[in-house]
């Protein structure tokens, strides 16, 4: 065990790096993980979407656009977890005809309703989506939440036509705002916790590093085409004055490096 947060123990893979949740779950448990998403649960996180997250979007779907090999007709995108339809909104802007994935009800019917779209509310592993059917699959903020990611990882292998594109985004467990919370919580004897507990919580079962993202990835079968690290926009997370202000300055420090991101930031593709 790495380090124990508010009764929850964090290993590290010795050999590939990967960070986790040691909890276990299953089907049933990771649904009601989300239940209250779109009810209140999260309500912050979905609603912080302004114009510099729209930007964002924007360009990791040109990103997508542009990397497709073997297409000759309108791409087709799956959001895996498309939460309340921030990206799925921006690729049909784009043109993309886009299908979501997601398990909470309230937050399937509302992107149902919003973008006139298909969302499934099983998870990606239970469905039996046809086999090479979507130009792009898309997981954004959601590996990170996945029972089994090699799983998933499989699933989107599967319905990626060849040549298509996965991309991820997810949080960088060797982001120098977590390597400094790491090391305050152990210099405090695991005293000083708020920052872990907001960096480490039950919602998310997987930490990857550039290293473990990548390896999970190859031995799944994608060609990595590149991986960098981004920071978190500041409108999607709740935080006080001085949280915002410390997380600036780790931001600031950090820019000129390209692993120590907040987000990992990863295009693969289907060979």
């Amino acid at each position: 065990m790495v380090f124990e947060v508010e009764q929850r123990p964090v290993r590290r893979c010795t050999s590939c790096t990967h960070v986790y949740l040691d909890v276990v779950h299953d089907a049933q448990s990771i649904r009601s993980m989300y239940s209250s998403y779109g009810n209140g649960g999260q309500s912050h996180y979905f609603s912080g979407i302004d114009q510099e997250v729209e930007t964002h979007l924007d360009g990791y779907l040109q990103r997508c656009q542009a990397a497709v090999r073997n297409h000759d007709s309108q791409l087709h995108l799956l959001d895996v977890g498309c939460g309340n339809g921030a990206l799925l909104g921006r690729a049909q802007a784009l043109g993309f005809v886009a299908v979501g994935i997601e398990i909470s009800p309230r937050l399937a019917l509302l992107v149902k309703d919003r973008f006139h779209c298909e969302v499934h509310q099983q998870l990606l592993t239970e469905l039996q989506l046809p086999e090479s059917s979507f130009d792009v699959v898309t997981m954004y903020d959601l590996i990170e939440h996945a029972e089994d990611p090699r799983q998933d990882l499989e699933q989107v292998l599967r319905v990626l036509k060849s040549g298509g594109v996965c991309f991820i985004l997810t949080p960088n467990d060797q982001a120098l705002l977590r390597r400094i919370s790491r090391v305050l919580f152990a210099a405090s004897l695991q005293s000083f916790s708020s920052p872990m507990s907001r960096l480490y919580y039950p919602d998310h079962l997987s930490y990857f590093t550039a290293e473990s993202l990548s390896r999970l990835l190859g031995s799944t079968g994608f060609d990595l085409i590149s991986l960098a690290t981004v920071n978190q926009e500041l409108s999607r997370v709740q935080l006080s004055a001085t949280e915002k202000l410390a997380a600036k300055a780790a931001f600031w420090v950090s820019k000129p490096f390209s692993r120590l991101g907040g987000k990992l930031v990863v295009y693969a593709r289907k060979p």
